[in-house]
C-alpha cells in the first residue's frame, strides 16, 4: 500500500511539474508573439486577404465580411499560434528568441522584416515576369506557340 501512495505521489509531482513547465513555456510563447507583433501582422494579412475575397465575391452582403472580420483579433490569432510554437520550439529556444528580439538587432529585425519581405516579393514577381517572357519568346521562336 505504501508503494502505491509513493507511486501516486511521484506521478502527481511529475504531472504538476510538467504542467507548470508547460504554463511557463506558454507564457513565454505569448510574450514572444506579443513582442514580435505576430497578432497584429496576422490581422493585417487577414484583412488584405479578405479584401481580395470581397472583390471576388461582390454579391455577398457587407455584413458577412464585417462579422467575419470581428472573429479575427490579435488575441485570437496569438492563442491559435501558441500550440504551433510549442510544437516546433523548445522552451529554451523560445527564451532565446525573446532575448534576441529585446536586443537592438532583434528590434531592427522586427522593424525591417516586413519591408524585406515586401521588397523580396516585388523582386520575385519581376523575375517571374522576365522568365515568363523568355519562355514565351523561346516557345514562339520554336513554333510551339503562336506569335501575337
Amino acid at each position: 500500500m505504501k508503494q502505491i501512495y509513493t507511486l501516486l505521489l511521484v506521478l502527481l509531482v511529475s504531472c504538476t511539474t510538467v504542467f507548470a513547465q508547460d504554463n511557463a513555456k506558454n507564457k513565454d510563447i505569448r510574450e514572444l508573439l506579443i513582442l514580435t507583433k505576430a497578432g497584429e501582422l496576422g490581422v493585417q494579412a487577414m484583412k488584405a486577404s479578405m479584401e481580395s475575397m470581397r472583390k471576388s465575391n461582390p454579391n455577398l452582403p457587407a455584413e458577412l465580411w464585417t462579422e467575419f472580420e470581428k472573429s479575427f483579433t490579435k488575441e485570437v490569432l496569438v492563442d491559435m499560434t501558441i500550440p504551433v510554437y510549442d510544437k516546433h520550439y523548445t522552451h529554451q529556444e523560445i527564451k532565446d528568441m525573446i532575448a534576441l528580439y529585446k536586443t537592438p538587432l532583434g528590434q531592427k529585425i522586427l522593424e525591417k522584416t516586413p519591408l524585406v519581405m515586401q521588397e523580396s516579393m516585388v523582386k520575385g514577381q519581376e523575375y517571374g515576369r522576365e522568365v515568363a517572357m523568355r519562355v514565351l519568346q523561346k516557345m514562339q521562336a520554336e513554333g510551339k506557340m503562336p506569335k501575337n
